[in-house]
């Protein structure tokens, strides 16, 4: 399905594009997750620096006319995190455990914006799009929680063009649909009973010449994950995935080729 909508973002962009872009992005996260028991005790935490979990983005826009776009974009990151817990039925407390944990983070989207050009280098910016993340915690060999959801995303936000230079903001929700996670030892799925991200972004942009510009754009992006459903292992021990929030970060530093 997902392979069949980008077949179509391409084609409808390449027979109706009045003007298209490519760009390609380095990317550094900055995550900083935790987990919380009903009583909102923290159970464990996840925390890691710019550098630590670094990737790429690649985006497609199709400019349908001065005023709207469509838009296919693809994000993928890899690196660890520090993490912080305890064993499970262990009875000891937060923190008793420090190790490491491979992160690996995937993102698609596909976009319709519209741009209303207003006076004195002003737009208003705004759109709407579907999605699907798929985020992996490797904590150990035998140990690994796979989480994933498609999602309806909306964005509204404000850019300011002053010659070559342009600066804008941007705040984006994302509604998860059906978020789920799976972990090692279950033949099951855990049922998320929610997964919904709000995202603040600042994109710069330099235009070099008609052909390339440069960017740079900060993100600041927060996750909430609400409590599963019980699912039990061969021995009938009952397990939920818990309440957990994550404030991450990203800065991407792109080239945009233009046609």
């Amino acid at each position: 399905m997902k392979k069949l909508l980008l077949v179509l973002v391409l084609l409808v962009g390449t027979l109706y594009a009045k003007k298209m872009e490519y760009q390609i992005s380095l990317v550094g996260m900055n995550m900083d997750y935790k987990e919380y028991d009903r009583a909102g005790v923290i159970l464990d935490s996840e925390k890691s620096d710019l550098t630590d979990i670094t990737g790429a983005e690649v985006a497609y826009r199709f400019y349908l006319n001065e005023s709207s776009n469509l838009e296919a974009k693809f994000l993928g990151v890899s690196g660890e995190t520090v993490y912080k817990g305890s064993y499970i039925g262990s009875g000891l407390p937060y923190g008793s455990v420090v190790s490491t944990t491979q992160d690996t983070v995937y993102d698609l989207s596909f976009a319709y914006n519209g741009i209303n050009t207003l006076q004195n280098g002003f737009s208003l910016l705004g759109g709407v799009a579907v999605g699907y993340r798929y985020w992996q915690r490797e904590l150990s060999a035998l140990q690994i929680e796979e989480y994933y959801w498609p999602s309806v995303r909306i964005n509204a936000g404000a850019r300011y063009q002053y010659a070559d230079f342009s600066v804008a903001a941007k705040v984006e929700y994302q509604y998860g649909i059906d978020p789920q996670m799976s972990a090692t030892g279950f033949s099951k799925d855990f049922q998320l009973s929610a997964a919904d991200i709000t995202k603040i972004s600042v994109p710069l942009r330099y235009a070099i010449n008609d052909k390339i510009d440069l960017s740079c754009t900060y993100i600041f992006e927060y996750q909430k994950i609400k409590e599963s459903n019980v699912i039990y292992d061969s021995y009938g021990r009952g397990y939920l995935e818990p309440d957990s929030h994550a404030y991450n970060q990203y800065v991407k530093f792109g080239v945009i080729f233009k046609y």
